[in-house]
């Protein structure tokens, strides 16, 4: 027969450990927690810095002409290019990028539907700017997959594959 002091130090342990496993749990779910946001919250200073060279793109438009050269505009569509349709496609990327953000919060169910179908709504808007496809053809590889084959199915009306006009 097992005596009380025994039982109990058995019943001790097996509540030590339970509580022990329970605190680790809770510590590795804080930790991924943590981790988490700090991805996150990189992820976002990211895009921050790609808005700002973006804007820096705005102020400069001789330097956005160059860049949309080496990204692959054809130099004889380069050459009547002005200083006004480099600064309204900056604009229009701008615009693409942070619509991508709202695209992405979306996905991840951080906004609710009805503040994204504000966000459709503009990028729809957007679509129908002549040289929105232009910027979504050059930049096309550089966002986020699925919110490129979204826009793509924006530019095309409903029953048809032609673009918005």
């Amino acid at each position: 027969m097992v005596d009380e002091t025994t039982l109990l130090i058995v019943v001790s342990t097996v509540v030590q450990t339970v509580v022990i496993s329970i605190t680790l749990v809770v510590f590795v779910l804080q930790f991924r927690g943590q981790e988490k946001a700090i991805r996150e919250s990189a992820y976002q200073g990211l895009i921050g810095r790609y808005n700002e060279l973006v804007s820096t793109l705005l102020e400069k438009p001789d330097l956005a002409l160059s860049l949309f050269l080496a990204a692959g505009m054809p130099g004889e569509a380069a050459k009547g290019t002005t200083a006004e349709d480099v600064a309204i496609y900056s604009h229009l990327l701008l615009a693409y990028g942070i619509i991508e953000e709202a695209y992405l919060l979306y996905q991840k169910k951080w906004i609710g539907e009805d503040d994204w179908n504000q966000w459709s709504a503009f990028l729809e808007r957007l679509a129908r700017h002549p040289m929105f496809p232009v910027v979504h053809n050059m930049s096309s590889g550089t966002f986020d997959r699925r919110f490129e084959d979204y826009v793509s199915s924006k530019l095309k009306p409903r029953g048809t594959g032609t673009p918005l006009s």
